[in-house]
């Protein structure tokens, strides 16, 4: 095999990537390199690593392409990780990465995090970008799932099958290491309502609220709005803040289904009500006319104590 199959086949197996020591190994020379860097034909996108032109760059890729530059021993972690999986949660600012301890990287646009509690269990590949496990990356994600956003992100992993409650315990285990880590408050939380054969539903199918009432005529609504009532912290789905309008999306499978997150949602109900906030649920079943007319009338009802 020459070493431009090789090069191709290290490529596609890479998506479309190639480093410095890679194509040194398959025979390719550094005047070479450099050949094929001048006519274009690669596209230097790190340190040492170059993609083939005309391949499309992904959030994949740049995420292979950090891992590559570190070399052995690094993966994309924490919301980058997220991203990969699909759980819901607020895009990264720059590209995560986990090492053991030791390491220092020093690359633009990337966040390096270190960990002395590296498992082989916290580690795979998915798209074929070394990556935490879902299970790992949710517990190190705990903060950046506020409110009930952590709660559906684990109910959604393992609709998915992508992690076992087990698994989510055993790494919170291990991450908490006997000492009650107050990060991982939340999780321990989530984890305590969900035991040995806990059903987190079928699929939510969850409404994109946002584009239905814009749709309608609506200005957008707040996501995730931070409310403090009855002394707690407390996110709404959706928020018009100036009117007290809340909005929320609720699950069948989830109401009435565990007893501890059935009460709370009654308590922060009532909470909410005695603040003046006036809240909207919707579900599956609710038509776009039903969403944008109900909320149409209680911003309505509302503007009158919104302009005093």
């Amino acid at each position: 095999m020459s070493a431009g199959a090789r090069l191709a086949e290290i490529a596609r197996h890479q998506l479309g990537l190639v480093t410095r020591g890679q194509a040194l190994a398959a025979g390719c020379s550094a005047s070479g390199i450099r050949t094929r860097l001048h006519g274009s034909e690669w596209v230097l996108v790190r340190r040492s690593v170059y993609a083939a032109a005309g391949v499309a760059p992904t959030p994949e890729q740049a995420a292979l392409a950090v891992c590559l530059a570190a070399g052995d021993g690094c993966w994309a972690s924490h919301r980058t990780a997220g991203a990969l999986w699909g759980l819901e949660m607020a895009p990264p600012a720059a590209i995560d990465v986990l090492t053991l301890p030791g390491r220092r990287l020093a690359l633009d646009g990337v966040a390096h995090h270190r960990s002395t509690s590296l498992a082989l269990a916290d580690l795979t590949r998915h798209r074929r970008v070394p990556v935490t496990s879902v299970a790992r990356t949710l517990v190190d994600c705990v903060a950046y799932l506020p409110g009930r956003r952590l709660a559906r992100s684990v109910d959604e992993a393992l609709r998915r099958q992508l992690m076992s409650v087990d698994q989510l315990a055993a790494c919170t285990s291990r991450l908490d290491g006997g000492h009650g880590r107050r990060r991982l408050v939340p999780l321990r939380a989530v984890l305590a309502d969900r035991m040995e054969g806990y059903d987190p539903g079928g699929s939510q199918g969850e409404l994109d609220l946002v584009e239905v009432l814009v749709a309608g005529g609506l200005r957008p609504p707040q996501p995730q709005y931070r409310v403090v009532v009855g002394g707690r912290i407390r996110y709404l789905d959706y928020a018009y803040a100036e009117e007290k309008v809340g909005l929320e999306y609720d699950g069948f499978a989830h109401h009435g289904l565990i007893r501890t997150t059935f009460d709370d949602d009654r308590l922060r109900g009532n909470d909410l009500g005695v603040a003046g906030w006036l809240m909207l649920h919707f579900t599956s079943r609710s038509s776009p006319t039903h969403i944008v007319e109900r909320t149409q009338e209680a911003l309505a009802l509302r503007a009158p104590r919104a302009a005093s």
